[in-house]
């Protein structure tokens, strides 16, 4: 009599399919990270988002912050001056990339009078780990302090980092909201740094 051994189990195929799958989740979760985390830490009990976000040929709404090293810096008194505002967090993965290609922009073009203004809202970070953050980036332009979040409201700021170049005729010239390339905020620049 002859027996049929048995059929060993199949293994599935499906396993492979479950792993990419698990990937492209994990993938989708870090990049959107940052937003996200600043949509929910704006969102746990601090000011809401009331505000309006600044669009191209717009004069922004002004503001009087104070710096790292507590000095007054007010919007409306650069007029005459190329503006790049930059809102980020040390917390913030794509502000990390994208703060070297600002700081060596900056370096480049102050001669021609370009302001670099970074602003921190520190109801959602600390002064501790942005003073950190200014010397690992060897940031010398002016970091300003968001203390109550209040600008970051009024300019409806949803999603870190968001970058707003300003002509010297105090108007917007381009917004930006996510990381920006090297090409980009060259191209940006361009639109506001006289030649």
């Amino acid at each position: 009599m002859n027996e049929v051994p048995p059929t060993p189990p199949r293994r599935s195929n499906a396993l492979p399919l479950i792993l990419s799958a698990v990937a492209i989740v994990i993938g989708v979760v870090l990049i959107a990270q940052p937003a996200f985390l600043f949509s929910a830490r704006s969102g746990s009990g601090a000011t809401s988002r009331t505000g309006h976000l600044p669009a191209a040929g717009e004069t922004p709404l002004d503001f009087n912050l104070k710096t790292l090293g507590g000095d007054a810096v007010k919007l409306s008194d650069l007029r005459g001056s190329p503006v790049l505002i930059n809102f980020w967090a040390t917390w913030c993965g794509p502000c990390k990339e994208e703060m070297p290609l600002i700081v060596e922009q900056h370096n480049w073009n102050k001669g021609h009078g370009l302001r670099v203004l970074a602003i921190d809202s520190v109801a959602f970070d600390n002064l501790d780990d942005i003073q950190k953050f200014v010397g690992q980036y060897k940031i010398t332009f002016d970091v300003l302090l968001d203390e109550e979040d209040q600008i970051s409201s009024n300019w409806a700021i949803n999603g870190l980092p968001s970058s707003f170049f300003i002509k010297p005729d105090g108007t917007i010239a381009k917004v930006h909201v996510g990381q920006m390339t090297a090409d980009q905020l060259k191209d940006y620049l361009k639109l506001i740094v006289p030649n």
